[in-house]
Order: structure tokens, then sequence, then C-alpha cells
């Protein structure tokens, strides 16, 4: 018996009984004949997809005897921790000053980055979703810019990135103190 991801079988399984475990399928029921049930470990967005479980002839080990319908395998990762970043230098109230929030890792690729001036939600100027730049991985990346006008008032306003995510129970989000950079 063995376990694949997809219908090619030319690839290596993800679980063979002739191997015994590997290094990400393991059985949960060890030797049992009627439950093929496995566990996959250390889950990453990648592994989404169908599994199919398959049984061979045991005298002819190439030759299928049956395989299941597959099993659909979704997969879900949390957005990181947003990061705020603003100018490097002071601003002078009067100016406008741009911001940008990054967050990753995270799937599916739907996401919401929402953008508060002191509790006030302000219109994003751009928001872009990406492919994670780590290979074989398709997890993802979102990239959001605002662009605000800076007055002597802000110098105790706050700026927030929040991110919404199916992963998530509540949003996460990060402030930036617009007293920090005001001259």
């Amino acid at each position: 018996m063995r376990w694949y991801k997809g219908l090619d079988r030319s690839q290596p399984p993800i679980y063979s009984d002739n191997q015994g475990a590997s290094n990400r399928g393991i059985r949960v029921i060890p030797g049992s004949n009627t439950d093929f049930s496995i566990n996959i470990q250390n889950v990453q967005p990648e592994d989404a997809g169908t599994y199919y479980c398959v049984i061979f002839v045991p005298w002819v080990q190439e030759r299928e005897l049956a395989s299941g319908k597959g099993t659909l395998v979704s997969v879900i990762a949390k957005p990181s921790q947003p990061v705020v970043l603003g100018p490097t230098q002071r601003i002078t109230a009067g100016s406008q000053a741009s911001f940008s929030c990054y967050s990753e890792g995270f799937f599916p690729s739907e996401i919401t980055v929402i953008w508060l001036k002191d509790g006030k939600k302000i219109p994003a100027a751009q928001t872009n979703i990406l492919n994670s730049d780590e290979k074989r991985s398709i997890s993802y990346r979102a990239e959001s810019r605002v662009e605000i006008p800076l007055e002597e008032g802000d110098v105790k306003s706050q700026l927030t990135c929040q991110i919404q995510h199916r992963s998530l129970d509540g949003p996460l989000q990060q402030t930036f103190a617009l007293g920090n950079i005001l001259r």
C-alpha cells in the first residue's frame, strides 16, 4: 500500500508499506488490513492537494489492484505579525508621509489589510498579494502602502495596519507612533 499526492505514480509516495514510515507519512494504525489512514508530518501550504491510497498486487509490485477516490487535503497557514515601516527621516507638519505594511507566510491568498489612523479607517493607496519568495513555497505575502498628510496635532496620533485572515481568531495589527517622525 502506498499514498501518493496526485495521480502521478512515478513520483515518490508520501507513504509506502514497503518502506515503512517516511519522514512525512506515518500509519495511524500500523499493520491494519482495513484502516490505511496516515498522518502527514510538518504540513506546509504546498501539501494541499488530493491524495490517493493505492493497493498493489503483492507478487507484482508495480501492478495496481485498487485505488481510493482521493482525499482532498486543504491547508491553512497563518500570516506573520505585520510590520509597519515609515519614513526614515523626520517629516515636517504639512507634508505627506508614506507607510508600508508587510505580512507573509499565509495561505490561502485571500487577506484583508486595513489601515487606521487613531482608530478610524483610512483608504490604502495600494495593496498587493504576492507569492512568497521562498523556493517551492506557495504561501503568500501582503504588501500594503498608504500615504497620509501629517499635521502638527499628529504628534500624538497612531497609524495602525490591521491584518484579517480566515486562519486567525482575531486581527493581527502593528501600530506606528506618528510622533516618532514629526519634527
